[in-house]
Parts: structure tokens; C-alpha cells; sequence
């Protein structure tokens, strides 16, 4: 039997407006702290077998899980009721959790209350006669509960329900005349540009029927077409007229975030009245993120649940929100930056990430799809970053070393209760690696670094089972130390060794795999994911249709392959502007590792007479940090030998912050004088954040030397990947290798001529780059020319001629 009640009031709006009890109780009724005790105290699937011993006493009449729904003041409320006994009139919520009951409901007790007299309540609403209230805390694993009862009265309970109903409805209400005066925006909103540029209109158009018919659709837009307008114009209108609920941006980078900040930026300057919210990583926007979320310590954490609302409304208010509005709401009203950001997003018509709030399932954002704004459409950009980012976040690497360090620090902090009670487990786990790597490497050990296959280290998985059973322990250790950080990566290791186990139920043998290194007399043990396709399509079925975007998706076999879908999947290729652009191949300069120190001089002359033929600013990339720095050097060398003032150099320094990014690329850009013709030439790495997703002011570029394409060194991770791909038929060394590799080539390119008008110069450096299996990877618009490293400076003078 089903307790239902449906009074006839309901709230005008297209707005959905379901809700279920406990979200209902959490919005209306949350107040406090935020504490990362208590946070994730109430366990879910582990608690029910605990709750289901509970409830084995009651009699007969004693119903779990009794659905209950109804309709009030317009918002419609479902939910199921833990335990409902009718003949005696009780009715009970339990809660399983792992740390002090009395402590958590001191926490959040108000809310567990709150949810249970909703349920009793709509009980009462139905005709039931509830007379008791029971909310009952529960351990999983040790007998003994905590059990606080009330009596219940019908007319309270009610008009509880109708209050909370009424509030809830209130703020719909607000919610639904925003959204009409955003529709009403967006549906007269004009392209902010004046006229769209070449092809722009028509991808324009492409991407919007994508998302109205809810299709998966991969775009191959070479850098300077204008896909970020393309794609923000169409959401907008999109949104206007009521073909998706919300947009969800996700880029891989800070400088493509910043693309999209701006593009909304435009649309706002030209009617768009939208509300979009950045979400920034918690350890970069955090005030305090030396202190763990404790309100004993961080004022920003305490009271965060009264303060939020007043924050939340302030900030929706802006319009376009960025980081730096985050952080000024957040100080203004004493709340966590981070907590703000989502608890606003939550409630925005698009929201700008990183791509691990969607794919990773440690720290995915439920919050990103909620029932209010249900068909939320996705938009992935530099897109061709997806495959090589999923794989990283569903694998995992644990080293002894980490291990061995937890249990010095814990060793030393016994006074410390957290410290003392995870010893124990962490001595099994360092036993277990111990044992692996005598049984993997025996003899070998301290002779040879090496690395190889192994089948799940079950000896190992059952270690790490028995220090993580009480989770709650992890936030007893240091903060920040070596104890938690060991602990948060075992965590992740042995949720990823499930997430391998489902794949390998499931028949997908070789999505995952597991290795053994032995490195300078340390195991590791990784669990590498090789094929990220099923879980990349699985979450974005997850969405109301899909658009990845990048300017480097040649062969767009190869690349649909890897994010899960078939050759004949939704795809659109934009062409690029071969004018401007002049493309040089220079194959005899070799960049192969053995090479290197062999062709450095004549690799810094070609550098020379190239940015000396045209002063300019010049990218000259390469595969790592350490040929980079040699580079640099042999380029000052040469330049020594030059009469006059020669190019002003910088080289990309291993760790930069956000300022010192900032200033190199001001630094690029900037000409101190009209009679200053030196040229800029700045030494930087593929792949990093110089080479890609950055947009160059246009005066700032003149140039790109590629140097070498970059592949990563032969691994045994690296050749299960291929394995993979070979498996699914494809080839396993493009998959493996020459994917990335040649990706960072090409974004790293495509920084010159971006737009109408631009002209920029590309010389791609190494034998390789004539090959048919590199070439494949070149953008359909280019155009090579192959020439010889000595004539490089006669070249680059009659491009600019």
C-alpha cells in the first residue's frame, strides 16, 4: 500500500518541480556547520543489512520502506518511510553511520528530524494516524543503537509539511520568474559578433539540433573558427526556447575556462540575462586549505548552512560568475568558497568545470543534474584531452613508499587516535607489498628496475579492505600528512580495483590491467585503465546529448573509438584557412632521443635564422622540461656568436604559478617600443599549459617550431593501452602513442593564426613528421611544405616577403 495525497494548489511555471524527502528536508531545513567528520558519516548500501537485523523484531504490521508522495502548495514530494508500523503508530528513520551517533546528531540531528516528521507528516496527510516519531542511529558492525523518540501530533506535523512545502515553493517561484526573464532574453538574443564567420553559423546550427534531439555529436574545429561563439550562441537559444534545462561546460584547462567565461561574458554585453557559474577546484579556491572542514577551526566553515542562502542569492544575482566573484561573495558572507560555488551551480543555467566533476566518480558533482533542471546538455571542450584524462582518473597507483612514510608519521602521533588506530592496517598493507614484490621480482630486487603484468593482488586487496573498513578513521588522521594521503590513495586503489572487477564481469577483459614496477628499490603497484570508452559513454548518456569539440580530432576513427563510440557516431569536420598560414617540414634535423645531443647545434642555427627573418614573438616546443632547458642553452650559445642585440629568450620553468603563467605570456606579447625588433622567443613543452588551450593576444605570436612529435618512452602501460585498442580492431601503436603525442603537435600549432587576417609561420621538426602514420594526425586545411634545416631562414623571410 502506497500513502499518496494531492490537495489541488500547484505552482505556475515550466519548472519541474518533483522532489524527494530528503533533498526536500536539506534545502528547507539544513542549518550548522559544514564538518568533514560528519559530512559522509551516514553510510547507504553497507547499512542495510544492519537496518534490515533491526527491523527483523517488529510485528506484523511493521512495513519498511513504505513509499509515500503527495503534492502541496505545487511541489510534488515522494519519498520512502524506513519503517512504518500502522497498528502502533510509529514511525521510524534510521541512519547507519560509522562515527559517534551522539556526536553526528548533535550535527545534523535537525535535518534527520526534519526528514522524519516530513514522512510522518505525509503519512498523516493520507489518513494514517501516526502517533510516535523513532530516529534510530545504528552501527554496521556492533550491536547496540541510539534511539530518541517524540510523540507525534497530526496537526503539527501537517502544517510542517505544508510550511516546508510553502518555503520550497517560494523559491521555485523566484527560480521559474528568473528563468521566464532569461527565456524571454535569449529568445531575442542576437549573434554578439554582428556576422558569423566562415562555416560558424552553420556548426552553430548543427550543435543546436544536437542538443535538441539529444544526440552525442564529436566536433572537429580547427583552432580559429570560432567554436567557442559556436557553441555558446546555439546553448543559449537552446535554453531560450526550452529544448534543454542547462548547459554543463567541461575543459581540461584554466585557459579554456577563460574562453567560455568570456563568450558568456559577450552574450551578457548583448541581452543575455543567464546566470553561469565557474566551479574551481576546491584545493585552489579554499581560504584555508591548511586547515581540514572543521568549524573549530575555520570560521568559513562554521555557520556555512546559516550564511549560504544570503551567499547563494547574492551570487546567483551577478549574472556571470567567475572565480574571483566566488571568493568576493565568499569573504563578504563567511562562507566556503568551493561549497558556495556548487550550492549556487546547483541553481544556474550553466556551469563551467573541469572535466573530472562528471567522470570521475570519486569527486563527481551530483549537483551538476538536479530534478529541478533535468535535461542538462553537455558540452566537452578540447575534447581530444577526454580519452588520455578518463583513463588517469579511473586508474590508480600505490607506492611503498607512501605507505612506509604513513607509518613513520603514524609511529610518531600515538597519541594522536587516528594514528594509532590505523597502524595495524597500514603495517598489513606494507606486509602485503612486501610479499608482492618478492613474488614479482624475487632475486631481481635492487639490481633492476623493471615492470610487469600481474593478476589482481588479491593478498593486497584484502589488507587494504581491512584498514579502510571503518572510514571513518581517514578523517581522524593529521591533516594533511603522510597518513592521509596514504589513505586517501588507497581508497581510490581499491575503489578503482571494483570499478576493474565490473568491467571484467561484464566480459571487457582488457579495460583494465594491473602492473608491478620495481623502481629505484621501490613497488609500485597500478592499476592502469586501458580502454575508457564504456564509462565515458556511460556518463554522457547520462546527459541530454553531448558535443565534444576540438580543433585536433584527425583520424576521428581513432579518436570516437577511444571515447566510446563507432566510426559511423555524429560527427562534423569544420575547415580550417589554409591562408596565412605557411607550414614547413624540416626532416633533417633528427629529435630522436639518441640524436639529440648530435643535432642540438644545428637544431638552436634553425631556431636562430628563423625568428631572426621576421622579429616576432615564437613558440619553439618540445617533448620535456630537460631538452627544453638544453635547447635554450645551445640557442644562447649560438646567439653569442651574433653581432647586436639578439632575440630576448625565456624558457617555461618546471613549477610556475598563476602569476608567473601570466607574465610569460604577457611577456610574449608585449613590444616595449616600435624601435625594439627583437624577437620574443619562448622555450616551452608540448602538452603544457604554453602549447595548449591557451588564446595568445594577436599581436603576441608570429610563430611555432615544433620540435620532435613528442612520444611518450615505450611502457608496459602504454602497450596495454594498445592492447586494448588492437583488441577492439583498431591500430594499437596510433592509440597507444601516436594519439597524444601528435595531438600536443597539432594544439601546439594551432596557437598561431587564429582568426581572419592572422598570418603565422609553422615549422615542424623531425623526420618523422613525413611519415604517413604522423601525417594522418595533420588537420585537413594543412598544407606542408618539406624543406632542409639550412634554408629555413630563406623560407621564413619570403613567407613574410
Amino acid at each position: 500500500m502506497n500513502a499518496t495525497a494531492r490537495p489541488a494548489d500547484s505552482l505556475a511555471g515550466p519548472l519541474n518541480r518533483a522532489i524527494g524527502v530528503r533533498d526536500l528536508a536539506a534545502f528547507v531545513h539544513r542549518r550548522g556547520d559544514i564538518h568533514h567528520r560528519y559530512e559522509k558519516a551516514t553510510l547507504a548500501e553497507e547499512g542495510i543489512a544492519r537496518q534490515k537485523e533491526w527491523q527483523k523484531q517488529r510485528g506484523g504490521g511493521y512495513r519498511r520502506e513504505f513509499f509515500v508522495s503527495g503534492e502541496w502548495h505545487g511541489v510534488e514530494v515522494a519519498g520512502r518511510v524506513d519503517g512504518w508500523d500502522s497498528a502502533a503508530g510509529v514511525v521510524e528513520e534510521i541512519k547507519t553511520t560509522r562515527v559517534d551517533a551522539r556526536a553526528l546528531h548533535e550535527h545534523q540531528g535537525h535535518l534527520n528530524l526534519a526528514q522524519l516528521k516530513l514522512y510522518a507528516g505525509m503519512l498523516a496527510l493520507a489518513g494514517e494516524a501516526p502517533k510516535l516519531l523513532r530516529l534510530v542511529y545504528l552501527h554496521p558492525d556492533e550491536p547496540g543503537e541510539l534511539v530518541l523518540e517524540e510523540p507525534a501530533d497530526a496537526d503539527e506535523l501537517t502544517a510542517f509539511v505544508e510550511r516546508t512545502c510553502a518555503a520550497y515553493a517560494d523559491w521555485l517561484g523566484v527560480v521559474a520568474a528568473r528563468v521566464a526573464r532569461r527565456d524571454a532574453s535569449l529568445k531575442a538574443l542576437d549573434f554578439p559578433y554582428g556576422e558569423f564567420r566562415s562555416h560558424q553559423h552553420w556548426l552553430a546550427r548543427r550543435i543546436y539540433r544536437a542538443w535538441r534531439d539529444e544526440e552525442h555529436l564529436l566536433v572537429d574545429a580547427p583552432t580559429g573558427s570560432g567554436k567557442t561563439m559556436a557553441a555558446a550562441f546555439p546553448a543559449f537559444k537552446a535554453l531560450g526556447e526550452g529544448e534543454v534545462d542547462r548547459l554543463v561546460v567541461l575543459t581540461s584547462r584554466t585557459t579554456g575556462q577563460g574562453a567560455f567565461e568570456r563568450a558568456f561574458g559577450d552574450l551578457a554585453d548583448a541581452g543575455a540575462r543567464v546566470s553561469t557559474v565557474t566551479v574551481t577546484a576546491k584545493a585552489r579556491i579554499c581560504f584555508n586549505p591548511e586547515l581540514p572542514c572543521d568549524p573549530d577551526l575555520c570560521q568559513f566553515a562554521r555557520g556555512y548552512f546559516d550564511r549560504m542562502p544570503a551567499a547563494r542569492d547574492d551570487l546567483l544575482a551577478r549574472g556571470a560568475v567567475d572565480r574571483a566573484a566566488v571568493e568576493e561573495v565568499a569573504r563578504a558572507h563567511r562562507v566556503c568558497p568551493f561549497e558556495l560555488s556548487v550550492d549556487a551551480a546547483a541553481w544556474s543555467d550553466a556551469i563551467v568545470g573541469d572535466c573530472n566533476y562528471v567522470f570521475d566518480p570519486v569527486v563527481r558533482l551530483a549537483r551538476l543534474q538536479t530534478p529541478t533542471f533535468p535535461r542538462a546538455a553537455m558540452l566537452v571542450d578540447e575534447a581530444h584531452r577526454l580519452g588520455e584524462r578518463v583513463r588517469d582518473m579511473l586508474g590508480a597507483t600505490l607506492s611503498r613508499g607512501v605507505v612506509k612514510d604513513a607509518l613513520k608519521e603514524c609511529s610518531r602521533s600515538l597519541e594522536h587516535a587516528g594514528a594509532a588506530a590505523a597502524l595495524p592496517g597500514l603495517r598489513s598493507v606494507d606486509r602485503a607489498l612486501a610479499s608482492l614484490a618478492r613474488e614479482v621480482f624475487g632475486a631481481a630486487r635492487g639490481r633492476v628496475d623493471a615492470e610487469r603484468e600481474i593478476e589482481p593482488p588479491a593478498t593486497l586487496l584484502r589488507a587494504i579492505d581491512r584498514l579502510l573498513h571503518d572510514g571513518s578513521r581517514g578523517v581522524e588522521l593529521p591533516h594533511g600528512g603522510a597518513a592521509q594521503d596514504a589513505w586517501f590513495g588507497l581508497t581510490r586503489l581499491r575503489l578503482a580495483s571494483e570499478w576493474a572487477a565490473s568491467a571484467r564481469e561484464a566480459g571487457d577483459d582488457t579495460d583494465f590491467a594491473w602492473i608491478a614496477r620495481w623502481q629505484g628499490r621501490n613497488l609500485e603497484v597500478e592499476l592502469v585503465c586501458a580502454a575508457p570508452g564504456a564509462h565515458i559513454r556511460t556518463r554522457l548518456d547520462d546527459f541530454h546529448g553531448s558535443v565534444r569539440m576540438s580543433g585536433s580530432f584527425r583520424p576521428q576513427a581513432t579518436y570516437q573509438q577511444v571515447q566510446g563510440f563507432g566510426e559511423d557516431a555524429a560527427a562534423v569536420k569544420v575547415p580550417g584557412r589554409a591562408d596565412g598560414l605557411g607550414l614547413l617540414v624540416v626532416p633533417d634535423v633528427s629529435t630522436y632521443y639518441r640524436d639529440r645531443e648530435r643535432t642540438l647545434p644545428r637544431l638552436a642555427r634553425l631556431i636562430r635564422d628563423v625568428t631572426q627573418a621576421h622579429p616576432g614573438g615564437y613558440l619553439v616546443a618540445f617533448p620535456s622540461f630537460s631538452y627544453a632547458e638544453q635547447a635554450h642553452a645551445a640557442f644562447a650559445a649560438c646567439l653569442s656568436q651574433v653581432d647586436g642585440m639578439g632575440p630576448a629568450t625565456r624558457c617555461q620553468q618546471r613549477t610556475m604559478d598563476l602569476e608567473e603563467r601570466a607574465a610569460f605570456i604577457d611577456w610574449l606579447g608585449k613590444v616595449e617600443s616600435a624601435d625594439d625588433a627583437r624577437a620574443r622567443v619562448a622555450f616551452v613543452v608540448m602538452g603544457g599549459v604554453f602549447a595548449e588551450s591557451v588564446d595568445y593576444p594577436p599581436e603576441a605570436l608570429d610563430g611555432v617550431i615544433v620540435v620532435g612529435p613528442g612520444l611518450a618512452p615505450k611502457s608496459l602501460g602504454r602497450d596495454l593501452v594498445a592492447r586494448a585498442a588492437t583488441a577492439r580492431g583498431f591500430d594499437g601503436h596510433a592509440v597507444g602513442y601516436r594519439q597524444e603525442a601528435m595531438t600536443r603537435v597539432v594544439q601546439a600549432a594551432g596557437r598561431v593564426v587564429r582568426g581572419p587576417g592572422d598570418q603565422g609561420l609553422v615549422l615542424l621538426v623531425d623526420p618523422r613528421f613525413t611519415e604517413a602514420s604522423f601525417t594522418e594526425f595533420y588537420p585537413g586545411h594543412w598544407q606542408p611544405q618539406r624543406i632542409r634545416a639550412h634554408d629555413a631562414g630563406t623560407h621564413a623571410r619570403s613567407f613574410w616577403a
